[in-house]
């Protein structure tokens, strides 16, 4: 997968852009504030229809831009020799997304037509914060490769909030746990597809980062992650019908408590997983080197998944990447850059790079413009 080139015109302080890529390396380096950033988060709306730093569109229009009428983004991407033209544009009232022209109903709908990995300084949150941003990991990677996870997903999320409701407002319903049966049923059948998928790509993912950290890490250590259900799900492998039925009961379980906390307590959306190094958990033992560490290598391990699932590479963004590892781990890094994969970096010193890497095409950013070297 190769992303050819792109165009940006009033996002943040990006007033235009034209730039054209090349299939390797490619680094976006200045000082801090100019604008690098700015030009990933733009492209990866491509990838997902969503900011990775912004709840609404209105943190991405630029201020004080008298003549504003649009945010625009075009890109074109070759996938499998063929090519696609991308377009994002959006303002204060609305958005519009088309690929080939042809215009999109549903932002997931892009899910999957630019496979990409990201990571930022925030992916460090993945060990130290909340079960939520690594559920959310897990669906971005599994949505980008299946089109019936993300289906199911759906599903699930829509029957879930429909069971919250009964829970919460017809709690006095004599007859409530026989209306919720149906709703059971469903979540029970989607539900059970979600984690096993998640279980079985992060036992894949466990292998393939435990590879990776090995690479970057000076130590001797074994890396692992390691899924979290919201019941017990019994020995590997688990069958998808026996997870169903388990599911199914663990509903019917629950439904005292449900009842009392007015929201459902298991199920995919109360799962999680944990970074486990020499089996103790990363996030309470171990240090941020690790941590960073821990990350990268999973990022590193997601590319090759993506690649195993779908046959192609995905695009590799890595934002501020260096400013925190030590020179032997930078190093290190920059060696295993996962070969093949399109990449962009961005960095303020260019010459943390270009002592390791020879990069195949180089753009400075200052004040949102970007010059190419």
């Amino acid at each position: 997968m190769f992303l050819e080139d792109v165009q940006i015109l009033n996002f943040r302080n990006i007033r235009e852009m034209r730039l054209e890529f090349a299939p390797g390396l490619n680094v976006i380096y200045g000082p801090n504030a100019q604008g690098k950033t700015n030009l990933i988060e733009a492209i990866y709306m491509l990838v997902t229809g969503r900011s990775f730093r912004a709840r609404s569109e209105r943190e991405l229009v630029p201020w004080l831009v008298e003549d504003y009428e649009a945010t625009v983004i075009r890109a074109t991407v070759t996938r499998e020799g063929v090519r696609d033209r991308f377009l994002m544009s959006f303002n204060l009232t609305q958005k519009y997304v088309s690929v080939n022209g042809e215009p999109l109903r549903r932002l997931g709908e892009l899910l999957g037509r630019i496979n990409a990995v990201l990571f930022t300084p925030a992916e460090l949150n993945l060990i130290r914060g909340i079960p939520q941003g690594r559920r959310r990991f897990m669906d971005l990677c599994l949505s980008q490769v299946s089109h019936r996870y993300l289906h199911e997903l759906q599903r699930f999320d829509r029957v879930l909030r429909q069971r919250n409701v009964l829970l919460k407002q017809h709690r006095e319903r004599r007859d409530l746990a026989n209306e919720l049966a149906p709703y059971n049923l469903q979540l029970a059948e989607s539900g059970a597809f979600i984690m096993l998928t998640r279980a079985n790509a992060l036992a894949a993912l466990s292998e393939l980062a435990n590879r990776f950290f090995a690479r970057v890490s000076a130590r001797d250590e074994f890396l692992q992650l390691k899924y979290l259900p919201s019941f017990e799900i019994g020995e590997e492998p688990v069958a998808l019908a026996a997870l169903e039925a388990g599911l199914l009961e663990a509903l019917a379980k629950s439904f005292r408590e449900d009842l009392l906390r007015g929201a459902t307590s298991v199920g995919p959306h109360r799962d999680d997983f944990v970074f486990l190094l020499n089996e103790r958990d990363a996030k309470l033992f171990g240090s941020q080197g690790q941590q960073r560490a821990c990350v990268l290598a999973m990022k590193f391990a997601e590319v090759e998944y993506i690649h195993n699932q779908v046959g192609e590479l995905p695009i590799l963004f890595l934002d501020d990447l260096m400013s925190e590892l030590d020179e032997e781990r930078r190093r290190a890094l920059l060696a295993n850059l996962p070969s093949g994969t399109q990449c962009f970096l961005t960095t303020t010193d260019l010459k943390l790079v270009n002592d390791a890497l020879k990069p195949e095409r180089v753009f400075r950013v200052q004040e949102g413009r970007a010059y190419p070297q």
